[in-house]
């Protein structure tokens, strides 16, 4: 999608979801830590996690997860809404303007160590001795965003459901901003929703008046809203198996 339109092209799976370094260091290694680490090892675990815990809920087993599979499809959800590429731009700046602010404070302490051949600074000694360190700060962090208790045991704590929509006239659409949270995290009517596939919906809600009401809403109008919301909060991409919902998207987008 566009700001002059919405713009149609056939995709394979394998070449959708994903930006390429997006979550790489921009040096090979920086203080211990490597380019990919994010990745390999921090959200490779994070899927294999999620992605067990996915094949259950979609077979309608979502009644014996255990807690520890609770807590990885929590952390999985959690992810996808920091793995964002406008989340991850402003974790990168934010920390790099905080880091150089807290390196520039009390300079005078760093003058009084300061031997012969050192950097007149504690930034650009830290430039100096750690390259890079400084610009990828922020990414140090991420696996703490991950484990955010409040977020998570919010998240935790709601009443789970899995919905099969396959009576609706449309199907599920996937954007590139997955998962949708309705109101806000501590609001007595929160929702949070993530297709598992074209006819399987996952929610999360909170409030007797949800719980009420979600099984008696029409699988069509249930699409329709979790689509709407997609729809409207994608950046850029918005996934579906065919052409069904193009003029849907167009009159959201356009």
């Amino acid at each position: 999608m566009t700001a002059s339109g919405v713009h149609c092209t056939r995709k394979v799976p394998k070449s959708t979801g994903y930006r390429d370094d997006m979550l790489a260091l921009t040096r090979d290694e920086i203080a211990g830590m490597r380019k990919h680490d994010v990745e390999t090892i921090v959200l490779q675990q994070v899927d294999n996690d999620a992605a067990l815990v996915r094949s259950r809920l979609y077979d309608h087993q979502l009644n014996t997860l255990t807690h520890d599979e609770r807590c990885a499809w929590v952390r999985f959800l959690m992810s996808l809404r920091i793995r964002d590429p406008a989340v991850v731009r402003d974790l990168k700046a934010d920390a790099d303007k905080v880091l150089r602010k807290s390196l520039a404070d009390n300079p005078h302490e760093y003058v009084q160590l300061l031997a012969d051949d050192d950097p007149a600074t504690l930034e650009e000694w830290t430039e100096h001795r750690f390259p890079g360190l400084i610009e990828n700060f922020g990414l140090s962090f991420f696996h703490e965003l991950l484990n955010d208790d409040r977020i998570g045991n919010a998240l935790l704590h709601l009443k789970w459901w899995v919905f099969d929509v396959s009576s609706a006239k449309n199907d599920l659409l996937l954007g590139d901003r997955p998962a949708i949270f309705f109101g806000d995290i501590d609001g007595p009517n929160f929702a949070a929703a993530l297709p598992l596939a074209p006819h399987r919906l996952f929610l999360a809600t909170r409030g007797t008046t949800l719980a009420t009401g979600l099984p008696k809403v029409p699988s069509s109008s249930l699409v329709a809203q979790v689509n709407d919301a997609t729809v409207r909060q994608a950046e850029t991409y918005v996934y579906g198996i065919d052409t069904g919902s193009l003029r849907f998207v167009q009159n959201r987008r356009s």
